[in-house]
C-alpha cells in the first residue's frame, strides 16, 4: 500500500511537471498574410510555421495572390507551444517532382530560370538521406529538368514536360542520397527551400515505374513572387548590435551572411563569422528560425553589458552576450552576402549614438 501511494505521488508530480512545460497558446489568424508575415505572427505566440503548400490562385480565390488561404489549425484554437502550423498559400506550384523507385525528375514548370541555391530534398520518415539541387546545376533554364537515379544508368529518360537533350542528370549508388525511394526505407521526404519545408511527398514504392508519383511545390528560386530582401540591415551602439528585418512582408536570410571581425583585440583578426549559424547562439530552443528572420525579428548581440538596450525596437529571437574584445562592431567590419563576391564595409560603433549600416545581401 505504501509503495502504491509513493507511485501515485510520483505520477502526480510527473503529470504536474508536464502540464507546466506543455504550455498552451492560441493560434492567430493567418489568412490574408504572406508566408513571412505568418511566421512572424506565429513566432510571437510561440508557434512555428510548418509546411507551406501551394494551390493555384485565381481571381475567384477572393484573397490576394501569395497569401495564406487556409491554416491547419483554425484561428482561436488552443494548442501546445512549439506546434507547427501548416498553411496553404494561394500561388501556383513552380516545380514538380515525377518519380518512381529508381529515379526522380524535377521539372521547372515556369517560363523563367530556376535558381537551385537553397533548394534541397531530405527524407522525413525513414533513414537519413538528402540531395542538394545544386548537384544538378546552378540554375535550370525555363521549363528545364534535372534527374537523379538510384541505380546505374546512362543518360536521361523521357519524362513528359522535359526535353531530354537538355535534362541534367546524376546517377549515384550512395544510399544517403536516395531520399525519395522506399527501396532505401524512406517513407516520406520534404522539399526544402532555404530551410523552409515547402511540401511533404510520399516515397516511391517498388513497381511505381508504370505509375510514377508526382509531387508539386512552390519554391522561391524562380524569382516569381520573391519574398526575400535584397539587403541586410544592422543597427548598433557600443553596447549592443542587431541584425534586423525591418521589411513589412519579406524574409531576411541570415545563414549566408558572413561577417569579418577586425576587432584588434581578437586573437585571429579578420576571422569570419556566420551570423545566421544557430550554433553561434547555442541552438536556442525557439519557435523562430535563426537562419531566416521574419518581419520585425532580429538577432541581438551585446558587448560587456548584459542589460544593454536594443539599438532599435525589434523582436529578438536569439541573443548572444559577448566580451568587448570579440565584439566585431567595435571596429569597422566587412560583410559578404549570398549574392555577391564583393565585401561591403560598415563603420565602427560610436559612443552614445546608434549606427545604421545597410548592405546588399
Amino acid at each position: 500500500m505504501k509503495f502504491s501511494r509513493i507511485a501515485l505521488l510520483i505520477l502526480f508530480c510527473l503529470i504536474s511537471a508536464l502540464s507546466v512545460f506543455a504550455q498552451e497558446t492560441t493560434v492567430p489568424d493567418l489568412v490574408g498574410l504572406n508566408a513571412p508575415q505568418a511566421a512572424a505572427a506565429l513566432n510571437r505566440v510561440g508557434l512555428r510555421l510548418g509546411a507551406q503548400n501551394a494551390i493555384g490562385w485565381t481571381e475567384a480565390s477572393g484573397k490576394p495572390q501569395n497569401t495564406v488561404g487556409e491554416q491547419s489549425l483554425a484561428a482561436g484554437t488552443s494548442t501546445v507551444a512549439g506546434t507547427a502550423i501548416d498553411v496553404t498559400i494561394l500561388r501556383s506550384p513552380n516545380i514538380a517532382l515525377v518519380y518512381d523507385d529508381n529515379d526522380l525528375t524535377l521539372i521547372n514548370l515556369v517560363n523563367s530560370p530556376l535558381n537551385t541555391g537553397g533548394l534541397s530534398f531530405t527524407s522525413k520518415e525513414g533513414p537519413a538521406a538528402s540531395f542538394a539541387a545544386t548537384r544538378w546545376i546552378g540554375a535550370f533554364p525555363p521549363n528545364g529538368c534535372g534527374q537523379v537515379w538510384s541505380i546505374s544508368h546512362r543518360g536521361a529518360k523521357e519524362v513528359a514536360g522535359c526535353d531530354t537533350s537538355t535534362t541534367t542528370w546524376v546517377s549515384t549508388n550512395k544510399t544517403d542520397s536516395h531520399f525519395w525511394t522506399a527501396v532505401n526505407g524512406v517513407v516520406k521526404f520534404s522539399i526544402m527551400d532555404n530551410g523552409i519545408e515547402r511540401a511533404v511527398c510520399d516515397a516511391a514504392t517498388v513497381g511505381t515505374q508504370n505509375a510514377p508519383l508526382r509531387c508539386e511545390a512552390f519554391v522561391s528560386g524562380s524569382g516569381d513572387g520573391s519574398e526575400i530582401t535584397d539587403y541586410v540591415y544592422f543597427a548598433y551602439t557600443t553596447e549592443a548590435f542587431v541584425m534586423f528585418d525591418k521589411s513589412p512582408s519579406k524574409w531576411m536570410p541570415t545563414a549566408q551572411t558572413t561577417i569579418f571581425n577586425n576587432n584588434p583585440r581578437i586573437s585571429i583578426p579578420g576571422a569570419a563569422l556566420a551570423i545566421g549559424d544557430p550554433t553561434l547562439f547555442h541552438n536556442p530552443a525557439i519557435a523562430a528560425d535563426v537562419r531566416q528572420l521574419a518581419p520585425g525579428q532580429c538577432l541581438f548581440l551585446t558587448s560587456d553589458n548584459a542589460n544593454a538596450a536594443l539599438p532599435e525596437p525589434c523582436d529578438p529571437i536569439a541573443r548572444l552576450d559577448l566580451k568587448s574584445d570579440v565584439a566585431f562592431w567595435l571596429a569597422p567590419f566587412q560583410i559578404q552576402g549570398a549574392n555577391s563576391d564583393a565585401k561591403h564595409e560598415c563603420p565602427a560603433a560610436v559612443a552614445d549614438k546608434v549606427t545604421i549600416c545597410v548592405v546588399p545581401r
